[in-house]
């Protein structure tokens, strides 16, 4: 499960990059829809393919069922727009530390939910996280002062939640069920999400209709690999939450910061035209510290489970 669960980070962490890369270097703070219904609409490629293998059990799912599996999809789909809100005015290596928020809250969804419990160490194991978190929400602002970045936390927060809620309902579903026809509901309700988004939001579809008049053969290279390789992660994570705990699996994201981190910071010195980060040291420090106390908490969470 732990090699399962390990893709999904690294193929998330090329994501990140490349939606970092197209909000600022191509929308320009104008994307957020684009890459949001893009995203959305792009998932119903999953669906026939998942009904080849067998429609029938997809297709009998029940009722009530359906409609949970429905839910969660756009509970998916308000999570990535929340993140896509966060990163457009943060960096990369800012937001997705923050995203370790999602264990957490996986952690007592999962004890509510599917009644996976905690002991003391894990209890204060996340403890440890969150304080890696609140670390990195601290902004040193050029006159010296301290200040919290409260509208990046809780755009992440409100994200995590969401991501974390996602999970457990899906395994609840799932363990049941199957996990094709599992994923088959999930992506049917995100796609149904893109596509009443885009018949009420004016504004979302010209941001997407804007792609296709860029006619650029990079944006649109870009924007259809940055879905496969989510797509794939995305089935990587959930399979994974089939194998062990979900906060188990879903503490794996946490090597995904540091992912980010070594990407962002070797984009900035080699490819700045690609993505800037703040690589001052005292930028630098603050991060390294942040990722370490993440990392040790998410070790501790793994180490007590």
């Amino acid at each position: 499960w732990f090699f399962v669960s390990l893709i999904a980070p690294v193929l998330w962490t090329i994501v990140n990059h490349v939606d970092k890369y197209l909000l600022s270097k191509h929308f320009k703070g104008n994307g957020i829809g684009a890459i949001f219904l893009f995203s959305a609409l792009f998932s119903v490629i999953i669906l026939p393919v998942i009904l080849l293998f067998d429609h029938s059990i997809v297709l009998n799912l029940a009722i009530p069922d359906i409609l949970i599996l429905l839910c969660i999809g756009v509970m998916s789909a308000v999570a990535f727009l929340l993140y896509l809100f966060a990163l457009d005015i943060e960096e990369s290596s800012v937001v997705i530390p923050l995203l370790q928020l999602i264990p957490i809250f996986a952690y007592f969804l999962s004890y509510v939910i599917l009644g996976e419990r905690l002991n003391t160490m894990q209890i204060l194991a996340a403890i440890i996280v969150i304080i890696g978190i609140v670390i990195l929400s601290i902004e040193f602002g050029i006159d010296e002062k301290v200040r919290l970045k409260r509208h990046v936390l809780l755009l992440v927060a409100g994200s995590s939640f969401l991501f974390a809620l996602h999970d457990t309902i899906f395994k609840a579903i799932a363990i049941k069920d199957s996990f094709l026809s599992s994923i088959f509901w999930q992506y049917a309700g995100l796609t149904i999400t893109g596509i009443v988004v885009y018949a009420v939001v004016p504004k979302y579809r010209n941001q997407l209709k804007n792609i296709f008049k860029m006619n650029t053969r990079l944006v649109l290279s870009l924007n259809i690999g940055s879905e496969v390789l989510y797509i794939i992660g995305n089935l990587a994570n959930n399979f994974a939450t089939l194998l062990a705990p979900v906060a188990l699996v879903l503490v794996v994201s946490s090597y995904q910061p540091l992912f980010v981190f070594i990407g962002g910071t070797l984009l900035t010195l080699f490819l700045p035209e690609i993505t800037t980060e703040k690589i001052h040291p005292k930028h630098l420090i603050q991060k390294l510290t942040s990722i370490g106390i993440t990392l040790y908490g998410s070790y501790l969470l793994y180490s007590s489970s």
